[in-house]
């Protein structure tokens, strides 16, 4: 199955790919790593478990199906690492939840049999932005670095970031901030920023909600003009309230004609407690931005939570955590949803999402079914969310691509008494983001 590159930015670079396949694989052993997914774990407190990163085996076809293959944890941090991206470069990245290791780098090294390992995980300084999201590699007057949401930024009521990382160092080249409190009245502001995507010299980012889920939530998005990284636009996309809070718009995706030369461009955002996905007009000859408008109603199709966006060549994929389905659409008729098979019935929680061939050859989806893992109540978990547990069932499901048939399931707290985090294909194999 091919993957579209255009949809998720870009492929490794084909040397790492290269590199990789060279190297021996464990003697006598049959291994296709084109289903090993890479899972950020969460450690589960009442369980007295450790937050860890692991290579997980998700073929349910092979006699291994949801064994750890390689793991290692991190003891020392409260909140896990949460998203998980692989550069341009072929290089390993995670932001984190814990304001001590919210940007990480992680290594993935072969042992002397030539299995794949993760090795460990490096914190990397942020210039004191907290709670890292979502991340994109994109240009900015002819410079490619790398772009750090900061749903947290330098902390307070109104905070959040967007971080300017050189590709190469790691370093921090820019931290753009722009609190309400602080820009004044009707002035572009940056505030709890999560989703991120770019068009040309446009990028867009959503204000999602306060790290502490009860200070504030947001419902706009921010433009973010390139040329200069500075916001220049706010743009409201809220509609219903059916929880009575702010819609809070997480995921977004600048629909182009690189994904499809079909496709007008225009941005689509998934609210989050607005339970909709949203349009929003983009002409390329003025750079500016249509009327937004409402292309889904979760209220009016009993689906809520929406959060991903996801391709491959032919379809979108948007995951809505209840009751736990992901639905599809005709990815050249976008920015339009339009249907293009039946939904895949996973889990409640249903999120992230890699795309792999099984072993006989069938094509596959598995999907991570948590949102947060912030507990149980009936465990008396001390970090219990009542709502946010509801939207986590601890498994990956994975279904026949075609069908939506389920083929196997894996549940990381009954097998392993942890949550599950993010879902990534090992070195980049089977990941297709909304970037």
């Amino acid at each position: 199955m091919k993957v579209n590159n255009e949809f998720k930015g870009l492929l490794p670079a084909l040397f790492t790919a290269a590199l990789i396949s060279m190297l021996p694989a464990q003697p006598g052993a049959q291994v296709r790593e084109e289903s090993h997914g890479v899972v950020l774990l969460r450690g589960l407190p009442t369980l007295e478990t450790a937050h860890s990163i692991a290579i997980v085996e998700l073929d349910p076809e092979q006699e291994n199906f949801g064994e750890i293959l390689s793991e290692v944890t991190q003891p020392d941090m409260t909140h896990p690492l949460h998203h998980l991206y692989y550069s341009p470069a072929g290089r390993l990245y995670a932001t984190g939840l814990d304001p001590v290791c919210s940007l990480a780098e992680i290594g993935l090294e072969r042992d002397a049999t030539g299995a794949p390992q993760v090795t460990g995980f490096e914190c990397l300084d942020t210039q004191g932005q907290m709670v890292g999201e979502d991340i994109m590699w994109h240009s900015s007057n002819g410079t490619e670095y790398m772009f750090v949401t900061f749903m947290g930024g330098t902390g307070g009521d109104d905070g959040g970031t967007l971080g300017v990382f050189d590709p190469q160092t790691n370093a921090v080249v820019k931290v753009i901030e722009a609190r309400p409190s602080e820009v004044g009245a009707d002035k572009p502001y940056i505030m709890y920023p999560h989703g991120i995507s770019a068009y040309q010299d446009r990028m867009i980012i959503t204000s999602t909600v306060h790290p502490d889920l009860a200070t504030g939530v947001g419902n706009a998005l921010t433009v973010i003009d390139l040329n200069t990284l500075e916001p220049i636009q706010n743009i409201v996309v809220e509609n219903e309230k059916p929880l009575g809070f702010p819609s809070s718009p997480v995921e977004v995706l600048f629909a182009r004609p690189s994904m499809n030369e079909n496709i007008k461009p225009a941005v689509l955002v998934n609210t989050m407690f607005g339970f909709e996905t949203w349009k929003v007009p983009y002409d390329e000859a003025s750079k500016t931005f249509g009327d937004p408008e409402v292309l889904y109603s979760g209220a009016e199709n009993n689906t809520a939570v929406p959060l991903e966006f996801y391709g491959t060549d032919t379809e979108l994929f948007i995951s809505h955590a209840l009751p736990g389905v992901v639905k599809r659409y005709d990815l050249a008729k976008l920015p339009d949803l339009v249907s293009s098979g039946p939904d895949i019935q996973a889990a409640p929680g249903a999120h992230h999402m890699i795309f792999f061939t099984s072993k006989s050859g069938r094509d596959l989806i598995a999907v991570q079914n948590n949102l947060l893992n912030l507990g149980n109540a009936a465990d008396n978990d001390p970090t219990d969310v009542d709502f946010i547990a509801a939207l986590n069932a601890h498994t990956i499901t994975v279904h026949d691509l075609a069908t939506g048939e389920q083929l196997g399931s894996v549940n990381f707290r009954e097998k392993y008494s942890k949550g599950v985090d993010n879902l990534e294909g090992l070195f980049g194999s089977g990941f297709v983001h909304h970037h």
